[in-house]
Parts: structure tokens; C-alpha cells; sequence
């Protein structure tokens, strides 16, 4: 081979691996945005179960709140 030759291969390696590091970044930045959509689906859920928990508290005791109010009033940041 002559220099020509080792310089296309080299430039044609060098393209090579851009594109399968641009490619995996590609997929990293979806499962990203997949967990971010995932977390916040948790966080509604976490927020509706302890609405539900509350008015069900509020139920029991003909619309009183609760004695001891529960856990996560005393730790909201």
C-alpha cells in the first residue's frame, strides 16, 4: 500500500468510529428522555396515591384530618 491507501483507510476508520459514537450517543439521549418520562410518571403516581390516601383518611373521620398528619407532610422539601 502506498501512503494514499493508509491515508483513505485511516480517514474511512476515523469516520467509522464518529458515526458509532454519534450513534450511541443517539441511543443514549433517548433512554434519557425514556427514564426522565418514566421518573415523572412515577412522581404523578407517588402524588395521586398519597391524594387518594389522605382523602381516604378524611373519610374515615367524617372530614377531620387525621391525628397524626402522615409522613411525607413532614418531609416535602
Amino acid at each position: 500500500m502506498d501512503e494514499y491507501d493508509d491515508l483513505a483507510r485511516l480517514r474511512d476508520e476515523e469516520n467509522h468510529d464518529e458515526f458509532a459514537i454519534r450513534k450511541e450517543e443517539q441511543g443514549m439521549a433517548s433512554e434519557e428522555r425514556e427514564l426522565e418520562r418514566e421518573m415523572k410518571d412515577f412522581e404523578d403516581d407517588e402524588e395521586r396515591a398519597k391524594r387518594q390516601i389522605e382523602e381516604e383518611w378524611r373519610r374515615e373521620r367524617w372530614g377531620h384530618e387525621p391525628e397524626r398528619s402522615p409522613a411525607w407532610r413532614n418531609h416535602r422539601e
